[in-house]
């Protein structure tokens, strides 16, 4: 063998060699950084980096699961508490980099035990470490409420100066909340709760208020309603209340005392009385639809949780167990869809292929967005398991379903550019349109990256579970808040017929506004301004309506012929003696605010204070809320928020009180 022959095989051997061990070499998941994708970057140098020739034995399948995550932070919990903190950070980075590597968005558990961490940290005085373990919380569980208000909690502490970011954690919490539909849900309908009780508490006091008022005339006019009957004295007083109270003595339930009292004012009441009256009664009658209509709201619960939780998060144990159950009973497109994106993610790629299957038999109820998200996944699973014409084919049914999803393009680029250098051209026309369609998803979704992620749940695009598609989940939890609706109903109508409960209200507005369109023809009796005695024709023929005059103060103060000085001075202590109980009885109702401004007549600014005071009293007796937070970490009570409400109470209370007094003050220096 001559001596080039010797060297030519010896290059062959060693790049054979070189070859196997390049083959045999474990997969790591790390690769070379590439340079940042630049904001002006062109399709075509995008395109260009991803038809790099691709296999799938290129593409990284994950080294865990779901399930590992928890084994691990238990590992670093027992590390911790022994005080071992090198193996405890190691814990940590092998949860980071399976977080990484299974795509998971959120690991709930994990950033709970941190806040509570940091919370003990803070106890203790180590500041520092509560804002680490704050931070890494809020790395972990980015859409946790509790984690961004845990690290504005520990910024604070560590340097109560700076703000900024306090503010900022803050505001992050305040997104995180409202973009989690079991947190922002349960946000409304505290909300809409304490509104709602603050306006029934703030409608009563109304009404009790009103009667106070009005009840001296009322009573003054019964004795007219039967001629020739009642005198006036005990007799008219006792039948009038027996008027009022005709819904206890006939055991219709107490609520029917609110319209007996509106009607009986419903001749002597001012016109914004009369309307805040009106709101009142039409509130009460669509009051079992309002308490349905909270209930819906919170009730997001049960499988809907379930899923949105497996697609937001790691996915615990009794999660995927329950929706495996409910699975085998009935097929649905949002259980499959959850469990088999969480079986794509931790590589079982036949499960996923099944689950997917499995979520496009469902008959009726799948949107066309729905579909679309179920064929890109599929694709994905195709494509994994090396079949790329089918993956393709997936993703031209999920365009055609849905043109503007941008993954299904993108997920073409990646699986044309397996076909080499020869597919360019259209490899730079999918990538280009899903530039077009959304460039800020896809550039999230590669990092910026010029050169492909080969880890398998970063190499394609997976759509995710629109929340939309949760609504078939809430119908049974949204029917079990008919029972609240119909309590509402059972407790208006008392005695009579549940159905009642939302007739009467509306049939008591009726009667009021026709009471006030036959108020001329029945000309009820007016309350004297000086006095307060009844200014009425049929009794005395001197007195005054349009003046709110009675007969005796035209005589005193109008006429004033023969009339004994004694007499006059009587009179005129009747008078101050009607001021000074005025005067006392406003400023006895001013305990509750807006109550006193009712007395004096300011209908609409005094029930504006009560709705706003009732209200906030509400809010702090329900202050563990009509709904609990779903995501309590510790007591799940917000001291702050029950402080900033008494706080706010308070200076509602010192702002009504005060504007009460000057009022009292100019009227009596009128």
């Amino acid at each position: 063998m001559t001596p080039r022959g010797f060297f030519l095989r010896r290059r062959v051997l060693l790049s054979v060699a070189a070859a196997a061990l390049a083959a045999s070499a474990p997969a790591v998941a790390e690769e070379v950084p590439a340079p940042p994708l630049p904001v002006a970057a062109s399709p075509a140098a995008i395109a260009a980096a991803v038809t790099m020739p691709v296999t799938n034995r290129a593409v990284l399948m994950p080294g865990g699961r779901s399930a590992d995550i928890q084994l691990h932070w238990t590992a670093r919990r027992e590390y911790v508490r022994d005080r071992d903190e090198r193996r405890a950070d190691d814990e940590e980075q092998r949860v980071r980099s399976l977080k990484d590597e299974l795509a998971l968005e959120n690991l709930f558990s994990v950033g709970a035990a941190l806040v509570r961490e940091s919370r003990l940290a803070l106890a203790s005085g180590a500041t520092a470490v509560a804002v680490q373990r704050c931070k890494l919380a809020v790395d972990l569980s980015p859409a946790l409420p509790a984690a961004h208000t845990c690290l504005a909690r520990a910024s604070f502490a560590e340097s109560p100066a700076s703000l900024k970011p306090v503010f900022t954690q803050l505001g992050a919490a305040a997104v995180a909340a409202w973009s989690d539909p079991r947190i922002s849900r349960v946000l409304i309908a505290n909300a809409l709760a304490v509104l709602s009780i603050g306006s029934v508490v703030a409608g009563f006091a109304f009404v009790i208020v009103l009667l106070l008022r009005h009840v001296s005339l009322y009573a003054h006019d019964v004795h007219h309603l039967v001629p020739g009957g009642t005198r006036r004295g005990w007799q008219a007083r006792m039948l009038a209340a027996v008027l009022i109270l005709s819904p206890v003595l006939l055991q219709m339930g107490p609520i029917p005392l609110v319209f007996t009292a509106v009607l009986a004012c419903a001749l002597y009441a001012t016109t914004a009385e009369v309307v805040i009256s009106i709101s009142l009664l039409v509130g009460l009658g669509l009051s079992p639809w309002a308490a349905e209509g909270i209930g819906q709201v919170a009730a997001f619960s049960g499988p809907a949780a379930d899923v949105w939780l497996v697609e937001h998060g790691e996915g615990t144990g009794p999660e995927i167990a329950r929706l495996q159950k409910r699975l085998e009973t009935v097929n649905e497109l949002p259980v499959s869809f959850a469990l088999a994106r969480k079986a794509k993610r931790d590589g079982d790629l036949v499960t996923a292929e099944k689950l997917y299957v499995k979520a496009l038999e469902v008959q009726g109820g799948a949107s066309s967005a729905g579909l679309a998200a179920v064929r890109n996944n599929l694709g994905n699973v195709y494509l994994l398991q090396g079949d790329g014409q089918r993956a393709i084919g997936q993703y031209q049914q999920a365009i055609d379903l849905k043109e503007t999803l941008a993954a299904p393009h993108f997920n073409i680029s990646r699986a044309l550019a397996m076909g080499g250098v020869d597919t360019l051209e259209k490899v730079q026309a999918e990538q280009a349109r899903a530039l077009q369609l959304d460039r800020a998803l896809v550039e999230s979704f590669t990092g910026g990256q010029l050169q492909a992620n080969r880890k398998s749940n970063k190499f394609l695009m997976d759509v995710p579970l629109d929340v939309s598609q949760l609504d078939p989940l809430l119908e049974v939890q949204e029917r079990a808040a008919d029972v609240v609706g119909d309590e509402v109903r059972a407790q208006l109508a008392g005695n009579l017929p549940a159905p009642m409960g939302a007739v009467m209200p509306i049939l008591a507005a009726i009667l009021l506004v026709a009471l006030q369109f036959m108020k001329a023809r029945i000309r009820p009796s007016g309350c004297c301004d000086r006095c307060g005695r009844e200014v009425c024709r049929r009794c005395d023929a001197d007195a005054r309506p349009s003046e709110a005059l009675c007969a005796q103060c035209v005589n005193v103060f109008i006429r004033r012929n023969g009339v004994d000085a004694q007499e006059r001075m009587r009179k005129e202590s009747l008078v101050e003696a009607y001021h000074r109980r005025r005067h006392l009885m406003v400023r006895a109702l001013a305990v509750l605010s807006g109550a006193g401004h009712l007395m004096m007549g300011q209908a609409v600014r005094g029930m504006f204070y009560l709705l706003v005071t009732a209200s906030l009293l509400s809010s702090i007796v329900l202050w563990r809320g009509v709904t609990h937070d779903p995501l309590a970490i510790g007591s799940g009570v917000s001291f702050a928020r029950v402080a900033l409400t008494a706080a706010l109470f308070v200076g509602v209370y010192a702002i009504c009180l005060r504007d009460l007094l000057a009022r009292q003050r100019a009227e009596e220096g009128a």
